[in-house]
């Protein structure tokens, strides 16, 4: 709805009697969306209500978005959309894509040393931190740039299979510390967990994961 038929509706509601033109267009709304929600009395009114906050929320979420250069809840593909990206993208073409854009934040944690700056969940990101320097460049080159065991073996002067068992035990620490983070969350109701968070919890593996990361 235009801004100015919002204004009418809510001055026919006599919501916003006062409103003569000098008010600022969201001073004007948000003052007829307070008082629509004083005067609520019905489960449908408070859905008008609910229903037009939402809105608010989402134009504001909107305009930051589009002033900020940032990273969103899919770090390795921020400002990638699937449908320009070809089907065999690599993180380095991610990467590339990025540069271009002007966002340099995930080139400049390339490294196994910063691998707890490429992921958004604390919890997640502190374990990272924590891991042996060895552990994290093997996570590194495993999981972020999609290296094979076999290939990570040959580069490192390692066998395939001990590559595979040294990225088990990583996976095994990580799996270990997330769980009693996750655990003492919830005993403390310190933060709600997500629905893939209490699927990890109750089941110990990643809900729709990767094969890589199955046990």
């Amino acid at each position: 709805m235009p801004k100015y038929a919002e204004l009418a509706a809510f001055k026919e509601q006599n919501l916003i009697p006062e409103y003569n033109g000098e008010m600022l267009h969201r001073e004007a709304r948000a003052l007829a969306i307070s008082r629509l929600e004083e005067s609520a009395r019905t489960e449908a009114d408070f859905r008008n209500v609910i229903s037009w906050w939402d809105k608010l929320d989402s134009n504001r979420e909107r305009k930051e978005r589009a002033h900020e250069i940032g990273r969103s809840e899919i770090p390795l593909e921020w400002g990638a959309s699937e449908y320009y990206l070809p089907a065999n993208a690599s993180y380095d073409m991610v990467l590339q894509n990025l540069l271009l854009a002007g966002d340099f934040i995930d080139y400049i944690y390339d490294q196994p040393d910063n691998l707890h700056e490429l992921v958004t969940t604390s919890d997640i990101s502190g374990i990272l931190k924590s891991l042996k320097a060895a552990h994290k460049q093997l996570m590194f080159y495993l999981f972020v740039h999609a290296y094979s065991t076999v290939q990570y073996a040959a580069l490192n002067n390692q066998t395939d299979r001990n590559v595979r068992g040294v990225r088990e035990t990583a996976l095994k620490k990580i799996r270990k510390e997330l769980t009693k983070a996750l655990e003492y969350r919830k005993e403390h109701n310190e933060q709600s967990l997500t629905p893939d968070e209490k699927y990890f919890l109750e089941n110990g593996v990643r809900r729709k994961s990767d094969m890589n990361l199955k046990p």
